[in-house]
Order: C-alpha cells, then structure tokens, then sequence
C-alpha cells in the first residue's frame, strides 16, 4: 500500500496532534500525526479526514507511555537499558526503511523502535551483554548515508537502570531534550551523551537535573568511586598515576573503572566521560 505520506507530499508530520487554524490532523499513529492545509483539501477529502478525526480511538504506543509519559510497565523487561536516538535531516520513505533495517542487523542487542515524529527515531537497546554502540555507528553512519540518501544526527544515550526511587522516565525525557536542542544546531554524525551533556550544562533552557541526580546517586552507590574520578582527572586519566595516588593496585582500579562502565556505559578513560563525571563529584570535593 502507498504511504499516505506520499499521497500529500506537502503535508508536515508533526508530533501534536492539534493543528493550527486552516489545517487539519490525519492521525498516523501513536503520538504522530499528518497536518495538511485545508485549502488544499476537496470536499470529499474533508469529510474523510472528519471521519477518521472522530472515529480516532489509537492505543497509545506502550513505550512512548512507558518512556516519555512514565505511565504503566515496559513491554519487554529490560535491566540495562540504552536508548539511541537518530534524528533524520533528509531521507525517503524507502530509505528510512532500509536502514531501520540496517540498524537491526548493525546491533544484536536492539529490541525496539520507538517513532517521535516524523524525522525521530529511537532505538531501544538492552545493555545486559555490553556493546560499545558509538564505535560501531561512527564506523558505519556514512556508508548509510551515502546507500539509502539520508542525513543522519545520533547521540548514544547512557545506560539506565529502574532505581528504587522511581522510572526512568525522568532521565529518557531529559536525553531527548538535550538531544532536540542539538540537533537545532545543526550537528549531524555520530555522538556520546556525554558530549552533549557537557555542552548542555551551558544552555540556559536545558533541564539535566534529572540526569545529574541519578548519576550522582550512582557515583555514591559505588565504593571509592568519587576518589577515583578525582585521582584521574589530576592524572589525566593515566590509570598508573592514578592508582599510585589512591594506594590502590592497577587491576583494582581497572577492576571498579570496568564496573562503572558495565552500569553506565561511561568509560572513565574517555577524558569526555570523565569530564562529566567529575562535573558531578566537583560539588562534593570543593
């Protein structure tokens, strides 16, 4: 069947399902919706569309209402969840296809997508197993590009686990703030969460605390840990350096660096994952 999206080529996706004064709303599905202009309209196409408007009973979406909304349970029991978020400049029907496909081939460990309009894809990944997901996009993002005519902006999100004190809901909203922010810079690539966040820290507009909190709860949560971002930052992440400041052996050090990132995903030898990490601790050093 032909997309409706290229029956009206002129229309707008967008993710508000009320739209202004002169248009109208064909829903697409869950959270999306078509916007066209009324004047371009037949009459038969109006009353169609009314039709559609008043017969609309959509079941919402379980992992926008689990993510975005912070409503119900997750459809799939995730522990080590990571979301990716893509955000298409350009592409075709065809092309977004192609490499949604691709995507599932690229990572073994994705378990969904969730659309937030018409150009925002989120991938949902489960971290149980650890994937290094930037390395392998940075490798291959241009080859995609150039093979299915699409522009692409990633930023890999962090690796979020549901803690007692609530849904991850909070710290999902706050990613996909700072990425939309992002790319209305202009930025394309691929990218870390935490090159984002510390450009985001900077941005008046931008709400992080929710991301600061529960990542300062984890720093606390592990033994020595905020000793040892502070030691290696003084070091400038050598490990060696760091452990002989600390009284600690280096496989020690390793040892509690490798199970930092196994929760988070942030690799305290990456100097941006350990600026951010010590963004978080300088509070409690001054």
């Amino acid at each position: 069947m032909k997309d409706i999206r290229e029956w009206f080529p002129q229309a707008e996706v967008t993710d508000h399902p009320n739209p202004p004064e002169g248009f109208v709303a064909i829903p697409l599905q869950a959270q999306q919706w078509l916007q066209l202009k009324e004047e371009e309209l037949t009459e038969r196409e109006k009353h169609l569309i009314a039709w559609l408007a008043s017969e609309e009973d959509l079941t919402p979406n379980p992992w926008y209402q689990y993510l975005i909304d912070g409503k119900g349970e997750a459809p799939q029991v995730i522990k080590k969840m990571q979301l990716v978020y893509c955000h298409l400049s350009h592409s075709t029907v065809e092309g977004i296809s192609s490499w949604l496909e691709m995507m599932q081939t690229l990572l073994p460990n994705f378990r969904a997508t969730l659309q937030l309009s018409g150009q925002d894809y989120v991938l949902i990944l489960d971290q149980e197993q650890s994937l290094t997901v930037a390395d392998i996009l940075k490798d291959t993002v241009s080859a995609m590009e150039y093979d299915f005519n699409i522009r692409l902006s990633i930023m890999v999100g962090q690796v979020w686990t549901e803690s007692k004190d609530g849904k991850v809901s909070p710290v999902i909203r706050a990613e996909w703030a700072a990425f939309r922010a992002w790319i209305r810079e202009g930025h394309q690539g691929v990218y870390r969460f935490s090159q984002l966040y510390l450009w985001g820290i900077e941005q008046a507009d931008l709400d992080l605390h929710p991301i600061k909190e529960r990542l300062h709860q984890l720093i606390g949560s592990q033994d020595q840990l905020q000793d040892i971002i502070v030691a290696l930052w003084d070091n400038g992440a050598v490990v060696t350096k760091a452990a002989q400041q600390l009284y600690l052996h280096r496989n020690s050090l390793q040892y509690k660096m490798d199970k930092w990132e196994e929760l988070t995903g942030l690799q305290l030898k990456n100097l941006t994952d350990l600026a951010l990490c010590y963004h978080l601790v300088l509070q409690d050093v001054m």
